[in-house]
């Protein structure tokens, strides 16, 4: 039996067994959800109908920030609360959360003077215990720091701290966190029918195993809807309920770094409609986002439609004219689907970001909030669960808050220095460490030099992580591997079938799979990368 399936049988096993909460959603709420709830020692299952943070999960800006927009609008609480888990975040995981400097330059012509901004920065720096302090720079500084910035009517520069996160690496660990506290997560497991008890109310769901189409019934006290986007087709099972959700899709482009170069975020307006765009460097590349609409359509695979490209394409253009960037330096293009709750609210800018929780007969549903903030959502959504779990089967009260901030395999600095005295490439060393943390040092202590040799040059992929991950990162599919646990499939889609079939060796003997199961992966994730092209580059 190969790893995922034994995994996959155990994690059944212990589900068919009952459970004190089913996790229904494996993106960053549900895993939330489920470390908290392990960690008070309860028995907590998490089904996920594809694979973990494949939907808004893996599409977002990527940012753990406070939100200067909502300081504009006066909302005090979710900005409060959006810096200190920021804060929090990235002292107890700088292995995952990142410290990074963004620079706001103002213009002469901006729709928003620059001293507004300067004053609500003011407010930012005193949102939380930990001491910020933006700082104003000069025209002249600030062109040193950005170069390719356009120099007509600049006035001076705002430079502030905020932090960026890979955020299906952030979801995945935490979903790990939970697992190594007791519970069981289970990707490509889907609902289908929820079951109830003799006074009708939701007492567990009927569940197929999505590789081999077996539908099991898993009976749990509490059943938690923490789908994101999703979360209104969920409810639709409990029969008639009215919708309470109202999408907003939020678009990316994504730039090669030579293409794009950039030492700090850049904040600027939207030459259209003077809304805030950011242009963020990560080690892979500069992402440049976001949109803000009301999304019709299917939620499964939402693409940047053409109109929010060039809108995107418009602000880098106008913010970075010396760069001179065509379509054709777009390396990538993304969208994610936002679940925002119905305020009726004109346009999706003007609606909260505050989550809601709420339970409609005996099932609790979550939606709302931020990637920044899901440990707030997760402690609300399990304290309403508590309610309605069985008194003997309540833990004790005891707060979590810093015990969930921690999350496995954090890293010292001088990791990626001990693997290069140990002889491994500094592509593939800077990698690793990057992707698993402390991780990639047993990792690389239990590997044969020639399976730690780079098979490309920019994320330092090699053998011996590619296996790593298909025996401990429940990999069921290719596209979980190339898009998910290493974000290739994101930062360059057009390469990343090309370079799947250079990886045929290697993750077909670690995987097990024959001839046909690898055709078969390889045309699914030509299909999955569809979502990730400029449109186009679409076939």
């Amino acid at each position: 039996m190969s790893a995922a399936n034994h995994w996959r049988a155990r994690g059944w096993r212990f589900l068919e067994e009952g459970v004190d909460f089913l996790i229904i959603g494996g993106g960053i709420t549900g895993a939330g959800v489920f470390h908290e709830a392990s960690l008070r020692g309860l028995r907590v299952g998490l089904v996920e109908k594809g694979d973990f943070a494949s939907g808004t999960s893996s599409r977002s800006s990527k940012l753990i920030h406070g939100g200067l927009r909502y300081l504009k609008r006066l909302q005090l609480r979710i900005t409060r609360m959006a810096c200190r888990e920021r804060d929090t975040l990235a002292l107890l995981n700088p292995h995952l959360v990142w410290p990074l400097r963004f620079v706001y330059p103002a213009y002469a012509h901006d729709p928003t003077p620059g001293w507004q901004v300067a004053l609500g920065l003011t407010m930012y720096d005193h949102l939380t215990p930990f001491r910020h302090q933006h700082q104003r720079l000069s025209a002249e500084e600030v062109h040193r720091l950005v170069p390719t910035l356009a120099k007509r009517g600049l006035e001076f520069g705002l430079a502030y701290d905020d932090c960026v996160a890979d955020d299906a690496q952030l979801t995945w660990t935490v979903i790990k966190a939970g697992v190594r506290a007791g519970g069981v997560a289970l990707n490509y497991a889907q609902v289908e029918e929820l079951l109830r008890d003799r006074q009708g109310q939701v007492r567990g769901a009927v569940v197929r195993d999505v590789p081999s189409g077996q539908a099991r019934k898993v009976r749990a006290h509490v059943v938690i809807n923490a789908t994101g986007a999703w979360c209104d087709h969920v409810r639709a099972l409990l029969g008639s309920v009215p919708s309470r959700l109202r999408p907003s899709r939020g678009s990316h482009l994504l730039f090669p770094r030579h293409r794009l170069p950039l030492s700090v975020a850049v904040t600027g307006l939207s030459p259209d409609d003077g809304r805030p765009v950011f242009a963020v460097p990560h080690s892979e590349g500069t992402l440049v986002g976001t949109t803000d609409l009301f999304h019709e359509g299917p939620l499964d695979n939402p693409k940047p439609s053409r109109e929010e490209v060039h809108y995107l394409m418009r602000f880098v253009q106008h913010a970075f004219p010396q760069a001179r960037l065509t379509l054709r330096d777009v390396c990538g293009a993304f969208a994610g689907v936002r679940p925002i709750v119905d305020s009726d609210a004109d346009e999706p800018s003007e609606a909260s970001r505050e989550e809601a929780v709420w339970v409609e007969e005996g099932m609790v549903s979550a939606a709302g909030g931020k990637l920044t903030t899901f440990r707030v959502t997760a402690a609300e959504v399990v304290a309403q669960a508590l309610r309605l779990l069985p008194e003997e089967r309540r833990p004790l009260d005891f707060d979590l808050s810093l015990a969930t901030a921690v999350l496995p395999d954090r890293v010292a600095p001088e990791a990626v220095q001990a693997l290069l005295t140990w002889g491994v490439d500094e592509v593939v060393a800077r990698g690793m460490v990057r992707r698993l943390g402390a991780q990639a040092l047993a990792l690389a202590q239990g590997s044969h030099p020639e399976s730690l040799v780079p098979l490309e040059e920019q994320f330092g992929l090699c053998p011996a992580e590619i296996a790593y991950h298909l025996r401990a990162s429940q990999v069921v599919r290719l596209s979980d591997l190339l898009l998910r646990r290493v974000r290739l499939g994101m930062w360059q889609p057009q390469e990343c079938l090309e370079m799947a079939r250079r990886l045929r060796r290697v993750v077909r003997r670690a995987a097990g799979w024959n001839v046909r199961q690898w055709q078969q992966e390889l045309e699914h994730l030509a299909e999955e990368l569809k979502a990730w092209l400029p449109p186009e580059e679409a076939p």
